[in-house]
C-alpha cells in the first residue's frame, strides 16, 4: 500500500456521501451509551458546567468563540487521562458532525482520499467504504485500524492511537489534511500540499490546537485480512522468536495473561495477519506464513471462537477472532463483525508504553520480571487447554469446572509501530514496541494500578532510557511535565508555540494540559492561566 496520491481525479463530488449522516445508530452501541459526564471507565469526571452538541460548523465556531473555558472535546470517552476534563468550563461533543464531505476512490496505482467531519468514527468510515463497494465501486480501505472501531478518527489521531505492523505507522500518519476551529472561532487548515511539515507536526494535537472540524484520510485499495491465531504459546518461545514472528506477516498482535500469578502463567496467544487482494488465493500464503522454529512451544492453531474472560463488573466476555479470512474492517479490529459494531461493555483501565523496537525482546523480559508477583485474570472464560479444535475443560478435585480468576491485570498486548511520522508529540519517532496493559476496572484498585504502572515505567526507563506513552492512557511518571519537555525536546517547543498562535489565552487548556505543557514555560503568556 505504498501508493502516491491519486493525481488523475483531483476532486469528485459524491451525492450520496454528503448526506451520509448517522449511518450507524450509536444508541445501540453497547458500552458507549451517550454519557457526557465521565469517560467509559469512570476514572475521569469531566465536571463541565455546559455541554454543547453542535449540528453545523457555524454552530461549532460560534460555540468556541463564546463558550466559557476550559473548552474540551469528547469523542467516545476512551481516554484514561484527563484529556476531556473541563472543570467549570464547556464540554463539546461532535457526535452530530459525522458526515462524509468528499470521496475520491483509490486506483490500482494511486491513493484515494476521504474527507470527513470531526465526529466521524472508524465504524462509520468502514461502513461508508463498504457501501461504495456494494454499489459497484472498486472498493477502498484504510491502511490500519485501532482495536476498537467505535473511536472517532479525530480522537484516535489526537492521542497517537495505532494498530500493529512493522511497516505501518500510527493512525495520524494517514491524515492528508486537518482543519481546526481556533480560539477566536475562525478556521485554519493544514495539508500535505500546502504545509506538510506543519501538518505532520500537529496531527497529534491533544485537543490543544482547537477543535477539529474536518480532516482528510488516505484511502488505499480494498484488501482482505487472513488471520492465523495460535494459543498456548510458551512465553519464552515468543520472546526468543518475536522478531521473526513480526517479519513473517503484515501485522502481529501478541497477548498474555501469563507473566505473574494466574491460570495462564507462562503462556501467551498471538494473531498473525496477512493483507491480501480480493482475488488472491489463500494458497499463496503457504510460503509467507511460517512459524519460526515450530515446535510444541509455538502454540496450537485456533480455528473456533473463544470467549475472552475479563474482569468486567457485569461478567461480560469478549469473543476473540479466530483463524480465518475477513474484509479489512473485520480483520483488523476486535469489535466489528460484518462491519457492525460488537459489544464494548468491558470496562478496564489501560496503560501503554513504548520503547524502541530494537529493545523489544529485552523490554518484554523486563516487564515479565517486574510483574512476576502481580495477579493476572484467567485468559479464558473457563480454565481450558486447547488441542487443535478440541477444548478440554479442566476439572478440579470435586468434579467442578475451575472458576475464572480475577486478577489485577486482565491481559497485556504487544504491538509494533513503524516510526518516523514526524509528529511533534509522536510516541513513535522510531520503530517502536507498544506495551499495552488492560487492568481490572474495579474502582477500588485504581490507586494500586497507578502504583504498578509507575513500577513498569521505572524499570523500562532504567534499562532503555526515555520511555514514551500513549497520550490517552495511564503513565504518571512519563507524563510528568519536566519529563515530557525533556523527552520531546524541540518538537515539544514547536507544538507549544503553535498552541499560542491558535489559542493566545489558553481557552483549550484544562488543568492537566496546562501543567504538562506550560508549567515550565518561561514565556509569561500563560503564566496566570
Amino acid at each position: 500500500h505504498m501508493l502516491q496520491p491519486n493525481k488523475k481525479v483531483s476532486s469528485k463530488t459524491l451525492s450520496s456521501a454528503t448526506s451520509w449522516d448517522n449511518i450507524n445508530n450509536r444508541d445501540n452501541c453497547p458500552g458507549y451509551e451517550a454519557n457526557l459526564t465521565h469517560n467509559w471507565n469512570g476514572n475521569i469526571q469531566f465536571q463541565s458546567n455546559h455541554i454543547i452538541i453542535p449540528s453545523s460548523i457555524d454552530e461549532l465556531c460560534q460555540a468556541v468563540k463564546v463558550s466559557k473555558p476550559p473548552i474540551r472535546v469528547v469523542g467516545r470517552g476512551h481516554s484514561f487521562t484527563p484529556l476531556a476534563e473541563c472543570k467549570g468550563g464547556t464540554l463539546i461533543s461532535l457526535s452530530r458532525l459525522n458526515k462524509v464531505l468528499d470521496y475520491c476512490p483509490p486506483s490500482k496505482d494511486s491513493l484515494g482520499y476521504m474527507t470527513i467531519q470531526g465526529g466521524t468514527t472508524y465504524t462509520e468510515v468502514a461502513q461508508f467504504l463498504k457501501k461504495q463497494k456494494v454499489m459497484g465501486g472498486s472498493g477502498g480501505a484504510l491502511r490500519n485500524l485501532p482495536s476498537c472501531s467505535q473511536f472517532t478518527v479525530v480522537g484516535a489521531i489526537a492521542t497517537a492511537t495505532h494498530g500493529s505492523g512493522i511497516d505501518i505507522q500510527n493512525l495520524a500518519a494517514d491524515i492528508a489534511s486537518i482543519e481546526f476551529v481556533k480560539a477566536d472561532g475562525t478556521l485554519v487548515r493544514y495539508s500535505r500540499n500546502a504545509n506538510q511539515k506543519l501538518l505532520e507536526g500537529c496531527r497529534i494535537h491533544l485537543g490543544c490546537l482547537g477543535i477539529v472540524s474536518s480532516l482528510t484520510l488516505d484511502i488505499v485499495p480494498y484488501y482482505d485480512v487472513m488471520s492465523y491465531r495460535y494459543d498456548d504459546i510458551k512465553l519464552d518461545y515468543m520472546i526468543d522468536n518475536l522478531p521473526n514472528m513480526w517479519k513473517s506477516c503484515d501485522s502481529l498482535s501478541v497477548w498474555t495473561s501469563g507473566f505473574g500469578r494466574g491460570h495462564g502463567t507462562g503462556y501467551c496467544w498471538a494473531v498473525y495477519r496477512y493483507f491480501m487482494t480480493e482475488d488472491e488465493k489463500e494458497e499463496t500464503l503457504s510460503d509467507r506464513h511460517t512459524i519460526p522454529n515450530k515446535s510444541k512451544d509455538s502454540g496450537v492453531l485456533c480455528d473456533i471462537p473463544i470467549n475472552r474472560y475479563c474482569t468486567d463488573p457485569n461478567n461480560n466476555s469478549m469473543t476473540f477472532r479466530h483463524t480465518g479470512r475477513k474484509p479489512w474492517y473485520d480483520g483488523l479490529t476486535l469489535t466489528m463483525n460484518e462491519c457492525q459494531e460488537t459489544s464494548m461493555t468491558i470496562v478496564d483501565l489501560q496503560a501503554e508504553l513504548f520503547v524502541p523496537l530494537v529493545y523489544a525482546c529485552d523490554a518484554i523480559r523486563t516487564v515479565w520480571e517486574t510483574t512476576q508477583n502481580w495477579t493476572f485474570s484467567s485468559p479464558w472464560g473457563y480454565v481450558e487447554r486447547r488441542q487443535g479444535k478440541e477444548l478440554i475443560i479442566e476439572i478440579d478435585g470435586t468434579g467442578e469446572v475451575l472458576a475464572p480468576q480475577k486478577g489485577l491485570v486482565d491481559a497485556m498486548e504487544f504491538r509494533q509501530v513503524k516510526g518516523g511520522d514526524n509528529g511533534w508529540l509522536s510516541p513513535h519517532p522510531v520503530d517502536s514496541l507498544g506495551i499495552h496493559i488492560s487492568f481490572n476496572g474495579d474502582e477500588t484498585l485504581r490507586p494500586l494500578v497507578l502504583k504498578r504502572v509507575s513500577e513498569i515505567e521505572r524499570a523500562l526507563k532504567t534499562k532503555f532510557g526515555a520511555v514514551r506513552a500513549h497520550w490517552g492512557k495511564l503513565a504518571p511518571l512519563t507524563f510528568a511535565p519536566k519529563n515530557v519537555e525533556k523527552v520531546y525536546g524541540e518538537g515539544f517547543k514547536q507544538f507549544r508555540q503553535l498552541c499560542k498562535v491558535h489559542d493566545p489565552k489558553g481557552k483549550f487548556l484544562n488543568r492537566h494540559m496546562r501543567q504538562m505543557l506550560f508549567e515550565h514555560d518561561e514565556s509569561p503568556l500563560y503564566a496566570k492561566l
